[in-house]
């Protein structure tokens, strides 16, 4: 015999909390194992993306990004990252150069063709919607020259991993 249990809410004897919410309501999860390269000077999706349809426009998006590898096969340059929900920035750093993105590497290899970094990156975002929202990353070698690759590295050899990424997104009641 099976059973099953379904609440609206389930509020600790003590009380809710004062400032409210906390409880994960929805977790949904994008992957991309795929290798994925680009020369672009501007951001262009990799593939990595997630969808999630908010129960309450009061929620929160915990987003999680996990890259598997990310570099730029030429020596000294950058890779760079943005999370974006939409077409819009969900984090970036200040205004003060002109070149605001959420993460930015650079391995400072002399072979940069072998190099493969991880990335990890969490945010809290607040939609302030119940429409279907896509979450997803965007990659660049911004000003600099090379190529920037995600789960692998530009190295052709049996050394060179294939690594998988993903994103996470957790609604969180408010």
């Amino acid at each position: 015999m099976t059973s099953e249990l379904r609440v609206d809410k389930i509020i600790p004897t003590t009380g809710a909390p004062t400032d409210g919410g906390g409880g994960i309501i929805q977790v949904k999860m994008g992957t991309l194992t795929s290798k994925f390269n680009t020369a672009s000077s501007s951001m262009v999706d990799c593939g990595l993306s997630v969808t999630i349809t908010p129960k309450f426009n009061t929620s929160k998006i915990l987003v999680q990004v996990s890259l598997g590898s990310l570099s730029n096969n030429e020596r000294y340059k950058r890779a760079f990252m943005n999370i974006v929900r939409g077409s819009t920035n969900v984090i970036t750093g200040d205004a003060a150069t002109g070149h605001e993105v959420t993460a930015a590497l650079n391995s400072r290899s002399a072979d940069d063709n072998h190099i493969q970094i991880p990335v990890s990156f969490m945010v809290l975002d607040s939609p302030a919607t119940t429409n279907a929202i896509t979450y997803k990353v965007q990659l660049s070698r911004g000003s600099d020259s090379g190529t920037v690759y995600l789960n692998g590295s530009a190295g052709a050899d049996s050394y060179a991993g294939n690594a998988a990424s993903t994103i996470i997104v957790m609604e969180v009641s408010a």
